[in-house]
């Protein structure tokens, strides 16, 4: 069983695979249309095969202006990703910086189909080639390019950076300190725990979890299977659309250890020194907040970064939301508003932050 996606939310899903793709000729100002006074011009460029199209949001005032790009986490999300952006991008104007967003390919306007297991290099191939969009618009400071990305921008974002030396900051909200396979891992107990189960048995599910995609041999991954199928609370993982028993020999086969399923985007973390900040809800169920704090902490004081802030917000969850338990099923029953009821203090420091950079 691959545990390659993380689900954000039934609106919003986020995850974890990653992935390159060669850029074709670029859509520069032919392929802009202004959008009256609102602001906002939407921005149509493509990247290999996909077209996408997306909305740059200017701040008042005469440029060039610093920018936000956003970086979606997974699922099909557009340009505001629902109501979730807009409260996000509100601040980030307040601070004097545009945003650019856009829908993601297969999504809204944009075309094309990411191929999962290539997901990585192609989203951050999209992701280098809007940013040279923006470097040839007269309106953007090209020293004031940024990223922030959420969840599965997490193994997008650091493929950006070790790509690209014109990114300037980078903004990370709940993103995995770990290879995926160990995202998965406690992601499929987190939801475990959620369903009832108790915190020891969960971890010794996580463990078990880790362990099977890890393996060499078929008589490993039979004997991790076994020991996990009789965990009392496997059950609970059921809507990950787990099965209980030992997969018959000719249908296993060991997995790809070079593959992006087990790459670490700290990696890259470890050796950045652009200004950083990071969030991670308290109560996230999806990444562990808790290691991808001190994950991130440690490998920024590695690189010697001299500008990084690393925050996490109490009773909140996976999208900085204020939540009871950051469990998935209490997501999936929130209201529309109930999505854009962030934690105060993520909204002021964002804002803060990115005042603050530039002077």
């Amino acid at each position: 069983m691959k545990m390659q996606a993380l689900l954000d939310n039934k609106h919003i899903p986020v995850a974890l695979t990653i992935v390159l793709l060669v850029s074709a000729p670029l859509c520069l100002a032919s392929c802009m249309r202004q959008a009256g006074r609102s602001g906002t011009e939407e921005i149509v460029f493509h990247s290999g095969s996909f077209k996408v199209v997306g909305d740059l949001k200017l701040p008042e005032g005469q440029g060039p202006h610093p920018v936000v790009v956003f970086v979606h986490g997974d699922g099909p999300n557009n340009r505001t990703s629902g109501v979730t952006y807009p409260p996000i991008m509100a601040r980030m104007k307040r601070a004097g910086y545009a945003t650019f967003a856009w829908d993601k390919p297969g999504t809204g306007e944009s075309t094309g189909k990411i191929d999962r297991r290539r997901l990585g290099e192609q989203r951050a191939q999209i992701v280098l080639d809007a940013v040279e969009v923006l470097k040839a618009r007269s309106d953007i400071d090209p020293k004031w390019i940024g990223l922030w990305g959420i969840s599965q921008a997490g193994y997008v974002m650091p493929r950006v950076l070790s790509k690209n030396e014109d990114i300037a900051f980078m903004i990370a909200v709940s993103c995995p300190g770990v290879a995926g396979v160990d995202q998965g891992a406690y992601l499929v107990s987190a939801q475990a725990v959620c369903a009832g189960l108790p915190r020891e048995e969960a971890k010794e599910m996580e463990r078990l979890f880790s362990e099977i995609e890890r393996v060499k041999t078929y008589e490993e991954y039979a004997r991790y299977k076994n020991m996990l199928d009789a965990l009392p609370g496997i059950g609970a993982a059921d809507i990950f659309g787990y099965k209980k028993g030992v997969k018959p020999e000719e249908e296993w086969e060991v997995n790809n250890f070079e593959g992006e399923y087990f790459w670490n985007p700290i990696e890259v973390i470890e050796k950045t020194t652009i200004p950083v900040l990071a969030f991670f809800g308290e109560r996230d169920t999806q990444i562990d907040p808790i290691q991808g704090a001190q994950a991130y902490r440690e490998a920024l004081e590695r690189a010697g970064n001299e500008n990084f802030r690393i925050e996490l917000i109490p009773g909140t969850d996976h999208n900085i939301i204020l939540s009871e338990t950051g469990c998935i099923e209490e997501r999936e029953k929130r209201s529309r508003d109930d999505w854009t009821k962030y934690a105060p203090e993520y909204l002021d420091i964002l804002e803060e932050w990115l005042t603050g950079l530039r002077q």
